[in-house]
């Protein structure tokens, strides 16, 4: 029996924090004889792909098993010990953030920190800032409104009580052309949507948040970031009701004026069952999201203003001075989130930072993308099936092999930021996109004597991250790719690195696959009689 997969699909991405749609076209697969090639793979995992009804050419396994060599500069390598379809260039999905991670905490360092910097063009006396106010971004993914607090802080700290002057906004540290994407699935208010922006505040995004109080039926709602002219047309109501599509009987509308006033709409009703859910929005103006975050922020802190201000557009040419520069958190911080979190928009900014950092402003995909190979070429790393569009895995084109992905992973173990970047991947049954995976698995195991003392003599030469039996997995996910990649620390200490990718329009099916993989690894089966 052969069995033939060809081109296009559809993709439904589940990076970050949503679902969008879009074309995708997969990798050409080879006519492979099924029965007879599946063959090759563990009895468990290929019965897994039998099941799922996935072909196997849809799917891509590498699993190496690590050593620790202690040779200069490498201390750990690598014994491959399966290769399924290993070279094949597949969609990756968001697995492609342990990349762009790894690669920019080489190429900046993880201490590194974005600088957000207000200048003007007036003067300060007497408490009075007379002048207009300009901030100028570089990129700070995570430019929340605690750390704009702390910025105006820091203005205050210089004897800044009122503003007398405009607001202008620099967004010059990147190209116009990152905020376009080849992805897109016609909904824009999307959370997962948010494009680059060198200032970016709050991910550009508005969060609502409801609580049902059940005693008169209604819905309270809170909003964050907090913004001057922002009002709530709240007419929502509480139904008894479970919290599954709590979504679907409410309409939400979100609109802005010219002076700069913001305003939501809800219409519909609430479920009970929900005791608190969170609805996050994008901002269709980020001009005015931010202006008018700002003015909020400066008068929670006490400071006023001798005339609202309004925005001006940025001119270049224009002389200012800088008074305040405000770090943003190390870049391992940010790591977290977007490896645990899966935040796209957050890996589109710290790739868009290494090009900022190694080649100047403005910074754009391709010298991003140029940054990054250029960093696998110094460890002789020729990926020539590599192909990123954005570093994110929100895409229809990127590409990479399972093998290359896991020579990522032993390039992070022989990174001097491993343990940031072990850090950073999500713990199968316990947080981040994998705390929900293998959890029965994980309780019904107890561990006996003789593999407590074999998981303490095979794991005390590798980094703290990886001394303890579990799975430390990234996961990508589009409606037609599903992806793993990352540790395994089996119950006897043995450790593998693992990549697979299943690209197929029934990828859904696919996660009892990967779970068996997994599960294999944990129990070492690559050391079974039936390896």
């Amino acid at each position: 029996m052969k069995l033939i997969v060809v081109s296009t699909f559809l993709i439904f991405s589940l990076s970050g924090n949503g679902i969008s749609v879009c074309l995708a076209n997969p990798p050409a697969s080879k006519t492979i004889h099924h029965s007879e090639k599946i063959n090759n793979l563990p009895n468990s995992i290929a019965k897994a792909i039998k099941k799922s009804g996935i072909p196997s050419p849809s799917v891509s396994i590498s699993i190496d098993k690590i050593s620790y060599k202690n040779q200069p500069g490498k201390l750990f390598s690598t014994v491959n010990l399966v290769d399924w379809q290993e070279n094949s260039p597949m969609n990756p999905a968001s697995t492609i953030k342990l990349l762009t991670s790894l690669a920019a905490m080489e190429v900046l360092g993880p201490q590194y920190q974005w600088k957000t910097d207000l200048l003007t063009n007036g003067k300060i006396q007497n408490g009075l800032l007379k002048g207009d106010l300009l901030i100028r971004g570089s990129g700070d993914p995570k430019l929340i409104p605690e750390e704009i607090n702390k910025m105006l802080l820091n203005l205050q700290g210089l004897g800044v009580k009122k503003i007398d002057g405009q607001l202008i906004l620099d967004r010059s540290a990147y190209e116009s052309s990152v905020k376009e994407t080849s992805f897109s699935d016609n909904d824009p208010t999307r959370a997962y949507n948010v494009a680059p922006d060198a200032l970016l505040f709050a991910f550009n995004s508005f969060s609502f948040q409801f609580f049902p109080n059940n005693q008169n039926d209604l819905v309270v709602i809170k909003q964050s970031p907090r913004m001057a002219n922002f009002k709530i047309d709240n007419n929502l109501k509480v139904i008894e009701g479970a919290c599954t599509d709590w979504k679907k009987d409410i309409t939400m509308s979100l609109t802005n004026s010219k002076n700069g006033s913001w305003t939501a709409v809800f219409d519909g009703k609430y479920p009970s069952g929900c005791q608190n859910a969170t609805w996050n929005v994008i901002a269709s103006d980020s001009d005015s999201f931010f202006t008018q975050s700002f003015i909020a922020a400066w008068e929670d802190i006490g400071g006023t203003w001798v005339k609202k201000p309004t925005l001006k557009n940025y001119d270049p040419k224009a002389e200012f001075k800088p008074i305040v520069t405000h770090f943003g958190i190390p870049l391992y911080e940010s790591v977290k989130d977007i490896n645990k979190l899966s935040n796209n928009v957050m890996a589109r900014q710290v790739m868009l930072t290494m090009a900022l950092e190694k080649i100047g402003k403005p910074s754009n995909t391709n010298n991003s993308t140029k940054v990054i190979k250029d960093w696998l070429q110094s460890h002789q790393l020729n990926m020539t099936e590599l192909v990123i569009e954005n570093g994110s895995g929100l895409s229809r084109i990127e590409r990479i092999s399972s093998k290359n992905l896991n020579q990522v992973l032993l390039l992070g173990l022989n990174s001097s930021s491993k343990d940031f970047f072990l850090e950073s991947l999500p713990v199968a049954g316990f947080d981040g996109t994998m705390k929900h995976r293998l959890l029965d698995k994980f309780r019904k195991y107890i561990p006996n004597k003789k593999e407590i003392a074999a998981l303490k003599i095979n794991t005390v030469d590798f980094p703290s991250g990886l001394k303890k039996y579990g799975a430390y997995i990234k996961t990508g996910s589009l409606v037609d790719v599903r992806s793993i990649s990352g540790y395994v620390v089996s119950r006897t200490g043995n450790v593998y690195a693992v990549t697979s990718f299943i690209n197929d329009p029934n990828a859904r099916n696919g996660g009892v696959i990967h779970d068996t993989i997994l599960s294999w690894l944990l129990d070492d089966g690559p050391n079974s009689s039936n390896h």
